[in-house]
């Protein structure tokens, strides 16, 4: 615990500048007050086409505020070298092209199940909605994994283990101690109403009239491909997004990240897209020092179930 505080610590004393910081800080709070106020995202994204219009929406939504950012680094420290490296744009483009499209394929299984509702014929009236929520996580996971690691076979191969798939300098220990400490906070969370609307995730097109047994099983195959997404994430965002950028940027690739990293979770209960912007600093800053992203996947992973658990303990 004491070593990760250092090296959040460390890391703002690095980066610290209080007109970029508050650069920053303006521009996600802008972005958050126009999102929770007039539910920009997924009015959008509702009256968009599936897939071309979706992709290019979240491309446009998350590119935009990432290349502002360094932008803004760029006027306030006067070292806008990257922003003149060809190498820059095409990694960030490649990277956002993954991003935008890994985010829309969450849609795709509930646009063919509406669309061509053929396909899910071998599937019981019933279960097809359970069966659309299990494909959204699984599809992107499996999809967009590809390209993340064609690239770093291609070019990080010789230079870094795949991006954060390593344990040698992470004591592990740590993440489940800092899980303990979040117990509490989870259960206080769990009282509000937003929480208790938005948990646990897999309650929404959950079969009904399934005895003891059968449930445990189906809420069993949810969480599993539930936690995919997660993977992804640390895999993207602590992973791609910090460790394939490090020779380009160094740690000053992390507040981008974390910007981007906080409009992912937009349709999430506001508290919790507050909370992902520590979050996202505090893992990104654990992935550049450690070159790890598994501190990051327990603790996401584990947050994650124990919001699943507190939801279902008020149903």
């Amino acid at each position: 615990m004491k070593t990760i505080i250092t090296y959040v610590k460390e890391f703002i004393r690095e980066q610290w500048n209080p007109t970029y910081f508050l650069m920053v800080g303006g521009l996600l709070g802008m972005m958050f007050f126009v999102n929770y106020e007039y539910g920009l995202e997924s009015s959008i994204v509702r009256r968009l086409s599936f897939p071309t219009g979706q992709t290019v929406f979240y491309f446009v939504f998350y590119f935009v505020p990432y290349v502002l950012t360094h932008c803004a680094y760029a006027l306030v420290k006067r070292e806008a070298g990257v922003l003149r490296s060809p190498q820059f744009w095409l990694l960030s483009l490649f990277g956002f092209v993954v991003l935008s499209v890994y985010i829309a394929l969450h849609n795709g299984p509930w646009y063919i199940l509406r669309t061509q509702p053929s396909l899910f014929e071998g599937v019981a009236r019933e279960f097809q909605p359970f069966v659309a929520r299990c494909a959204s996580n699984i599809l992107p996971f499996a999809l967009m994994v590809i390209p993340l690691i064609g690239y770093w076979w291609k070019v990080d191969r010789s230079a870094m283990p795949l991006y954060g798939f390593s344990a040698k300098t992470i004591n592990l220990q740590s993440y489940f101690l800092i899980l303990f400490f979040l117990i509490p906070l989870i259960v206080a969370v769990s009282f509000t109403s937003d929480f208790q609307h938005a948990y646990p995730r897999y309650k929404f097109g959950f079969p009904e009239h399934l005895g003891t047994t059968e449930r445990g099983g189906f809420v069993g195959v949810f969480q599993l491909c539930y936690g995919a997404d997660f993977v992804f994430v640390e895999f993207f965002f602590r992973g791609f997004m910090v460790l394939a950028f490090a020779r380009l940027l160094g740690t000053r690739a992390i507040i981008p990240m974390v910007v981007v990293y906080a409009l992912i979770h937009f349709e999430k209960p506001l508290l919790e897209a507050l909370s992902s912007i520590v979050g996202g600093l505090v893992l990104g800053v654990i992935s550049s020092r450690t070159k790890s992203i598994y501190g990051g996947v327990i603790l996401h992973l584990g947050i994650a179930y124990m919001m699943e658990v507190a939801g279902a303990l008020h149903m």
